[in-house]
């Protein structure tokens, strides 16, 4: 088997690699064996390995008898695989691929953000007498609206991430395209709802609802085709607007709800000229591959759907409206996508700095509570801030909940990122609907954070999980 081959004259076909080094001088035959192999036996897992490489070298059992006492290779290689310490070679380092701009992280929560200064420029909508319980008009119509609109958009956003991340862009844009109408056609159903549930008049609390899922079937199509620059210019009217309105500088009237109306339009505007572009391209060979069945969106709709309830319980908590909360949140969500690319970053040198797989749990471990803890701390600054500047006071009553809040969303989209979808969606969902049952806040997010923290570190303490 390790002989030189010539088939035919003048063709000779050579089975075997680059010959080892042969030793130079008068030797012990052990001792050449031993510098001969050595390497080899050094960073073999079994004597076979070893086997196999005296074999490769051409070196037959009558070969071994002859020249180093041994009955056969197998014989040799098993006395150089005991005699030889074991010394594996590192691997060359791999740069992480999980690198992400900080900017790019701080501009998506600001476009979370921001369609929040509608509400000033759409007072004149949303004026009326008070929904049941106290709170102001409209909040029922707007928060069934959100509530269905974050959960269909949460489904549709995995649905076109897996068909684009196969290659599949133009499948993608179709998904997308079908998807925003029925996501907007959700979200004027919620407000109807809504609307029929608070018994009164609510004409002006229906058409910006209807212009509130319109542009967020829009911005969903922005958002998952990564043009956050584009949904940034069509916010533009509404931003300014509502700043305006904030500072006093305008007083908002049906004219100036105009800068809504241009808000939605540009935004569909530009969403459509996306989806065509998406459309003119071609699907790549994977696009015959079967997809994931449509159960496997359906916990990312139930997330959503839990998220945007247990944000709506913290902003109306005690029967009134606390905005403060909500716009601290929803501003950390683009820092908070930016630290879960750090943790992933930080697992993937922890893959090589571990040796034992107690080692990389340990890791890991300590790599989400700095994850965490950074997110927290970052929470807190904006809640602070935020909410100093809304309500004029002191924001400690609410850091609690905000806090505990924010745990519970940050380890969730994390063990979303890894594949633990239903995970994340079995603790949010009874924790959405303890917040809804009137159960205090605080004890609801601390509970939820609990749990989803213990099956973090269980689960992301694998080393298999991250490969």
């Amino acid at each position: 088997m390790s002989a030189v081959l010539e088939l035919l004259q003048g063709l000779r076909l050579s089975p075997l690699p680059t010959p080892l080094p042969k030793p130079v001088g008068p030797v012990d035959p052990a001792e050449e064996a031993a510098l001969r192999f050595g390497s080899v036996a050094a960073a073999a897992v079994h004597p076979f390995e070893v086997a196999a490489a005296i074999e490769a070298e051409g070196v037959t059992d009558r070969q071994v008898q002859r020249r180093y006492g041994r009955s056969d290779a197998f014989e040799l290689a098993e006395e150089l695989y005991a005699e030889t310490p074991r010394s594996y070679p590192e691997p060359e380092a791999a740069s992480s691929p999980w690198h992400a701009p900080l900017s790019t992280s701080v501009l998506r929560g600001c476009l979370y953000a921001l369609p929040g200064l509608a509400f000033p420029l759409g007072a004149p909508m949303l004026s009326g007498p008070p929904d049941a319980g106290g709170l102001p008009h409209g909040t029922f119509a707007l928060a069934l609206s959100v509530v269905l609109n974050w959960a269909w958009n949460q489904a549709l956003a995995h649905r076109t991430h897996v068909r684009i991340g196969r290659g599949q862009r133009r499948s993608g844009g179709r998904c997308l395209l079908r998807g925003a109408f029925v996501g907007a056609g959700l979200g004027l159903l919620g407000a109807l709802i809504g609307a029929l549930v608070a018994g009164h008049h609510s004409g002006g609390v229906l058409l910006f609802c209807g212009g509130q899922a319109l542009y967020l079937g829009g911005s969903c199509v922005l958002l998952v085709l990564g043009r956050e620059l584009l949904l940034l210019r069509a916010l533009a009217p509404a931003t300014l607007g509502g700043a305006a309105a904030l500072l006093g500088l305008i007083r908002p009237s049906p004219l100036t709800a105009l800068l809504l109306v241009w808000t939605v339009l540009l935004t569909l505007r530009l969403a459509r000229r996306e989806l065509r572009g998406c459309l003119s391209e071609l699907d790549g060979d994977s696009a015959i591959e079967p997809l994931p069945p449509l159960r496997a969106s359906v916990p990312h709709g139930l997330f959503g759907m839990a998220m945007s309830l247990l944000t709506l319980g913290i902003a109306l908590r005690g029967g009134r409206l606390d905005l403060g909360p909500t716009v601290a949140l929803t501003i950390s969500m683009g820092p908070a996508e930016w630290l879960l690319y750090g943790y992933r970053h930080r697992i993937h040198g922890a893959l090589r700095a571990a040796h034992t797989a107690r080692g990389f749990a340990l890791l890991s471990a300590r790599s989400l509570a700095l994850g965490l803890g950074s997110y927290l701390v970052l929470l807190a600054l904006l809640g602070g801030a935020v909410g100093t500047a809304l309500a004029g006071g002191p924001f400690g009553q609410q850091l609690p909940a905000l806090l505990a809040l924010g745990a519970t969303v940050w380890t969730a989209l994390l063990l979303q990122a890894f594949g633990r979808a239903w995970a994340a969606t079995g603790i949010c969902v009874p924790a959405a609907a303890a917040t809804v049952a009137g159960v205090a806040e605080p004890a609801v997010g601390s509970t939820a954070a609990a749990l989803l923290l213990a099956v973090a570190c269980w689960s992301l303490g694998r080393v298999t999980v991250h490969r």
